[in-house]
């Protein structure tokens, strides 16, 4: 096995168990569409909040996403193999991650219009949410890749995750709607992305080798 071969065997393996990636999606667009109707429906109210509605959505949707990442490939001994291929556990890691990435970011960005639209959202701040999103989501995914590497041999280790990673993701979150709410308000806004970015990089290079020595722990 080679990477190339491992990130097609990961890619078809997301196509073929699409039900979490579908139940994260189904869930970022029921928060939004519900939030609306159980808070208020005003558009005074709705169109400052759209960013944190947007971005809290994300978070869960994320957290929805990851908590099973390694599950299946624990149960099935994937992670033994991963452990005694020649290849790195920090690449598998980070391809495997990055893979998940974009097989619910993509649908995210594309309906992404139509629900800010029910928000009243003004359409020339969807492209600013839609690089917050970009630039953050990549923490969130390898931020929650160490909590699900860590929690893999647990049977009910969701709450265990949460705990872990959430602290993670609030520097994300603040940021984020820190760029829209300052886009909203006509304000320079490239601080806040810039620090988005860093999180990302710093993220692609913390989270895969502390994941490896998660699951390292977690299958030996």
């Amino acid at each position: 096995m080679n990477y190339r071969a491992f990130l097609k065997s990961e890619w078809l393996g997301l196509i073929r168990r699409k039900q979490d990636t579908l139940n994260a999606i189904l869930f970022f667009v029921m928060v939004i569409t519900l939030f609306p109707l159980g808070v208020s429906p005003d558009a005074s109210f709705l169109a400052p909040a759209a960013g944190g509605i947007i971005w809290c959505a994300t978070a869960l949707s994320i957290l929805m996403a990851v908590e099973g990442m390694y599950k299946e490939d624990y149960s099935d001994g994937s992670l033994e193999q991963w452990l005694t291929s020649s290849l790195s556990l920090s690449w598998l890691v980070f391809i495997k991650t990055l893979v998940h990435w974009l097989v619910v970011l993509v649908p995210l960005v594309c309906i992404l219009p139509v629900l800010a639209s029910m928000l009243f959202l003004p359409m020339d701040l969807v492209g600013v949410v839609l690089v917050t999103l970009l630039l953050g989501t990549p923490a969130m995914f390898f931020f929650g890749s160490i909590g699900a590497a860590l929690t893999v041999s647990l049977r009910r280790g969701a709450v265990l995750m949460l705990l872990i990673i959430m602290p993670l993701y609030i520097p994300v979150i603040i940021f984020a709607t820190g760029a829209i709410r300052a886009a909203q308000l006509g304000m320079p806004f490239s601080g806040q992305l810039a620090i988005l970015a860093a999180l990302s990089l710093m993220s692609l290079v913390i989270s895969p080798v502390m994941a490896a020595i998660s699951i390292k722990a977690s299958v030996k």
